[in-house]
């Protein structure tokens, strides 16, 4: 699987198809906090709710890298479920890194909070930014091949995916979003539930995912 995933992040980063995800996370980072002076909590949920569309697009962008050729010669040699796992994992861990680059650029920001509470706003904003990171990649891998193989479509379903995801009551990353000490608050999901929600539709769409390319043949 190491060997799996380094293949995958050298496919992505050579097809400078992380660019365009990259490119927008840092451009809603930077316009969002020259334009305000937020506190830091609410920093922290504005980069965390940007990464429900830049890790669906990533997510994206790694499952349409891969040339069909060299595809099938990686699922022939790994098997076609594994591929496809390490495909969505290389993906996850570049969503990883934007989610450290957004709380640390956060933090560095001029944001007044007490050093006491510094751990615990820190804390909360690190996890609303891994259940709106497993939502992206849920979004991502149902909504793009091998479960959805028409190009436009799949890029359709994917952004509508993300409006749903952000606003949607019944999702877990807008609960996360809009639990206690949000900016704007709706009814909250227990504690924990949403975190358990996500991996739950992370799970679920890793799992179709993967069995669809070892039905496909990758």
């Amino acid at each position: 699987m190491i060997a799996l995933l380094r293949y995958h992040a050298a496919v992505l980063v050579r097809s400078h198809r992380w660019v365009f995800p990259v490119v927008i996370y840092a451009f809603l980072l930077l316009s969002v906090g020259a334009s305000s002076a937020e506190p830091l909590r609410d920093g922290l949920d504005w980069s965390a709710a940007m990464l429900v569309p830049v890790v669906a697009l990533l997510t994206r962008s790694m499952l349409t890298a891969e040339p069909g050729a060299a595809r099938a010669c990686v699922a022939a040699a790994a098997g076609p479920g594994r591929a496809q796992l390490a495909t969505l994992l290389t993906a996850l861990g570049g969503g990883v890194v934007l989610a450290l680059a957004g709380a640390g650029y956060e933090v560095l920001s001029d944001k007044s909070v007490p050093l006491g509470a510094m751990p615990a706003t820190l804390g909360a904003g690190l996890g609303t930014a891994v259940v709106c990171l497993l939502v992206g990649s849920g979004v991502g891998a149902l909504c793009n091949p091998p479960l959805v193989r028409h190009p436009a479509v799949a890029l359709v379903g994917t952004m509508a995916a993300v409006v749903f995801a952000l606003v949607a009551d019944v999702s877990p990353a807008s609960a996360a979003l809009r639990g206690n000490g949000a900016a704007q608050v709706s009814a909250a999901w227990p504690s924990g539930v949403p975190l358990l929600a996500a991996a739950g539709l992370v799970a679920f769409s890793w799992t179709a995912s993967a069995l669809a390319a070892a039905r496909r043949g990758g």
